[in-house]
């Protein structure tokens, strides 16, 4: 593993053989390796278009039942975290709402649908509130939905008080 390198006639150091780039290359994977391991979340993201004129009616059942159900699955630990987020008008309008799920990872994930079936049970029994007694194939259409998974994420860091 050492070798010795003769410095003047007599004399003698040990020093590691040079391996800068291997040794790089090798330090570079093991950290791509930990930040996909640390990276595991899972978000479903579902874009809903609301019906013209149904927009109380959309905004009302998000309110009163999809944000409620996320927040008790907060809670209970099946969602890491939600947003809905309104889409800005633009000349294709193929959406109004991108409705985020974040799951901890893909095993939380994959147990969703059953974790949150005892979720709308438990919060509305007699199934979901709705504005003008409109069933939500009413007053929206989902337009289609994607499961991503981050490849990197910025850490935000609170300011102590």
């Amino acid at each position: 593993m050492y070798k010795k390198k003769l410095t003047s006639p007599g004399t003698s150091i040990m020093h590691r053989p040079r391996c800068g780039l291997a040794h790089f290359i090798f330090l570079f994977f093991i950290q791509l390796s930990a930040v996909a391991q640390s990276n595991t979340t899972v978000t479903l993201m579902d874009f809903v278009k609301i019906k013209p004129g149904k927009t109380a009616e959309a905004m009302f059942f998000y309110e009163n039942n999809w944000k409620p159900y996320r927040d008790l699955a907060i809670k209970k630990g099946v969602i890491q975290s939600y947003q809905i987020v309104k889409a800005q008008p633009d000349s294709v309008n193929n959406f109004d709402l991108i409705l985020i799920t974040v799951y901890k990872d893909s095993v939380q994930f994959s147990k969703s649908e059953e974790n949150f079936r005892s979720i709308l049970t438990a919060l509305r029994p007699n199934g979901p509130l709705l504005l003008n007694d409109l069933k939500p194939t009413d007053f929206r259409q989902n337009v289609f939905a994607r499961v991503v998974r981050p490849l990197y994420i910025s850490s935000i860091k609170k300011k102590r008080k």
